[in-house]
């Protein structure tokens, strides 16, 4: 009987911890060198219960819906999944990773890609790539408008003489 009663503390141990295994609640408090406190509910007072502090995580404020075949996991401590949080998953061989340079940061959808490595940022869109460096701006493809009018490589200017005299603008 001892041992019935032990398994029975054990369990009950376990599915405290696993209770308290994940906490989420939005950001109360902010401290550069400290990190972020967050609530976790009320007390029987109606305080806030804060968490500790905790260090700074990554952060990056973006709308990117999920789309069918993405990886995804819920966590639900008390076994509702209506009550859990999802979380976007890793990859895997029908939805792999943009990116093979782990010193990149990569964003890549809907026909975009935009990288930011090596103290460069590039733009792909639909054949044509911007380039900005510590080198300078580099378009590659495509057209590059100002106002409407064409200023890329192709563009030409009305009123050329020969002499000091200004060209006409753009056309």
């Amino acid at each position: 009987m001892d041992s019935i009663i032990e398994m029975r503390i054990d369990l009950e141990s376990l599915k405290s911890a696993f209770s308290r295994s994940l906490k989420s609640g939005p950001v109360t408090h902010i401290d550069a060198k400290k990190g972020y406190r967050f609530s976790l509910g009320k007390d029987d007072d109606g305080g806030e219960m804060l968490s500790p502090w905790i260090p700074h995580p990554e952060t990056m404020k973006s709308s990117i819906p999920l789309k069918e075949g993405d990886m995804v996991g819920v966590i639900a401590p008390n076994g509702d999944l209506r009550q859990g949080l999802m979380l976007r998953g890793g990859y895997s061989k029908d939805h792999e990773s943009p990116n093979e340079d782990m010193a990149a940061n990569v964003f890549e959808d809907a026909g975009v890609r935009i990288s930011i490595a090596n103290g460069a940022l590039v733009i792909e869109a639909g054949g044509t790539t911007l380039s900005f460096s510590g080198d300078g701006l580099s378009i590659s493809g495509g057209r590059v408008d100002h106002n409407g009018r064409n200023i890329g490589s192709s563009h030409v200017h009305g009123g050329v003489m020969p002499g000091g005299a200004d060209t006409s603008t753009p056309h």
